[in-house]
């Protein structure tokens, strides 16, 4: 029940890499015959009853780790994300090819130390700092011990020199922190990322009755009016409405601080939290939504929590079939609602779905608002560069070709073919849709914390990510 190798190749599978561990383990070659029947989408393949192997893709390299049957799923896929992350504060994003191989010697130590005897051991970035040092500094360590050596018979004070060198700092008695931490500028910053997910049913007939009394009432109400005003009076409650919550610290801060963030959740539950080992869990069971830590130097993820039953967020949508007078037109549209501290979105596009073997194409394509193409079989993407601003809507409608080849119904007729859902995505910068908060943020100085007069700046962010909102139609 271990990690038998490691093996880095590229997007052609040519091996750039290999740390094998155990006496006997699969060999790359046989990994990448095994892949060829392998789905891009499935992160783990089957070598044989007793051997399995977890692949991820990372920028242009894919990491392979053969293991045992037996081991738990999660220990090589962390093991995977733990170690990109640290080649990532090594060698700076994005890993290549060429990073790679001039940094063979480098990879090598850093897996000396991560892995213990098939298993994980120090994962910690800080840790590591202290273990193995950067590839730029080793020829300097190099350079200053053969220097020493050389003057060991002729001079008395030459192994004070030795052991006085720059061979790297102490390891420190904080595990997940390094030794030795200095700053000049001391900062400390916060942010809370929410990913929403929901799904939206589609109206009811007397759902949709409501709605469309309510718009024969507003005579100015038409399909390109972008104002809020286009907003359904009656909306589906969703199915599902569920918020990913992380919670990010990223500090420069000299020594060891010691640091309390108070968090307020309303009336939420969270669901399945996670902590970074820094966390004190006995604060944590006796104040609930307060995290006392030691943090480690840099940016770390304190906690992650997921919360049902939220808002479905600031961006809504909605989608219309069988309209117009032949009944084979459909019709998206969005809006913007216009939450407290929150000016605009970014990165706002939505995901048209449709049955790609069905559907030769799209015409009569009218959009009041950005751009839309269709991208890949089945999907066209509406997109809107920019800010889109609250308080805002926009409209699209369009009728889908349907392939001549099809067979007919039993009423001798292609039946017409409609979008099956909607996807929509965004940023919102300033809100989170749990309503989560930062109460208290505030840095405790020890013997070896903060200097008396340092004054360090401190930050708070929060973010919505729209990333998988579907709305039936």
């Amino acid at each position: 029940m271990s990690i038998l190798a490691l093996y880095i190749t590229d997007i052609n599978g040519q091996q750039l890499f290999e740390y094998p561990i155990a006496d006997y383990c699969p060999t790359n070659k046989s990994i990448q015959v095994a892949l060829r029947d392998c789905s891009p989408e499935d992160v783990i393949l089957r070598l044989s009853t007793n051997e399995l192997v977890f692949h991820k893709k990372q920028d242009a390299l894919f990491f392979l780790v053969p293991c045992t049957a037996t081991i738990p799923a999660l220990v090589p896929l962390e093991f995977i994300s733990h170690l990109i992350k640290v080649l990532h504060d090594y060698f700076q994003p994005p890993l290549t090819r060429q990073k790679i191989e001039k940094n063979f010697s480098t990879i090598m130590m850093l897996l000396n130390e991560m892995i213990e005897d098939g298993y994980p051991f120090v994962t910690e970035e800080n840790a590591l700092r202290d273990l193995v040092p950067y590839s730029d500094s080793i020829s300097k360590y190099l350079k200053g011990a053969t220097s020493s050596i050389k003057n060991l018979t002729s001079s008395t004070t030459s192994m004070q020199a030795i052991s006085s060198a720059d061979i790297g700092n102490p390891r420190s008695n904080v595990p997940w922190r390094r030794s030795n931490v200095k700053h000049n500028n001391n900062e400390l910053y916060v942010d809370i990322h929410e990913s929403l997910s929901v799904i939206i049913p589609a109206l009811s007939p007397a759902q949709k009755m409501m709605n469309a009394i309510a718009a024969d009432s507003n005579p100015s109400a038409s399909a390109f009016y972008t104002v809020a005003s286009t907003v359904p009076q009656v909306l589906p409650e969703p199915i599902v409405s569920i918020a990913h919550g992380s919670v990010y610290a990223t500090t420069r801060l000299s020594g060891i601080p010691d640091i309390q963030i108070i968090l307020s959740f309303g009336n939420r539950v969270l669901e399945g939290p996670a902590f970074h080992p820094c966390v004190r869990l006995a604060r944590w069971r006796d104040h609930p939504g307060t995290l006392s830590f030691v943090p480690p130097d840099g940016k770390c993820c304190l906690l992650q929590y997921t919360i049902s039953g939220v808002e479905s967020g600031p961006i809504g949508g909605d989608l219309k079939i069988g309209l117009g007078a032949s009944k084979d037109e459909f019709e998206v549209r969005i809006w913007s609602r216009v939450p407290k501290n929150v000016k605009f979105a970014e990165n706002l596009r939505v995901e048209l779905v449709y049955d790609g073997d069905r559907v030769q194409t799209i015409k009569g394509i009218r959009a009041s608002s950005g751009e839309f193409n269709i991208e890949q079989k089945g999907t066209g993407i509406w997109r809107f560069p920019g800010k889109t601003p609250m308080g805002w809507s926009a409209t699209l409608r369009g009728t889908m070709i349907v392939n001549e080849d099809l067979e007919p119904g039993e009423d001798g007729t292609v039946p017409q073919e409609f979008p099956k859902f909607i996807k929509i995505s965004y940023d919102c910068m300033g809100m989170l849709v749990s309503g989560t908060k930062v109460e208290s943020l505030k840095i405790t100085s020890g013997k070896q914390g903060l200097m008396e007069n340092a004054k360090p700046y401190k930050g708070v962010k929060y973010m919505t990510k729209g990333t998988d909102i579907v709305i039936r139609g």
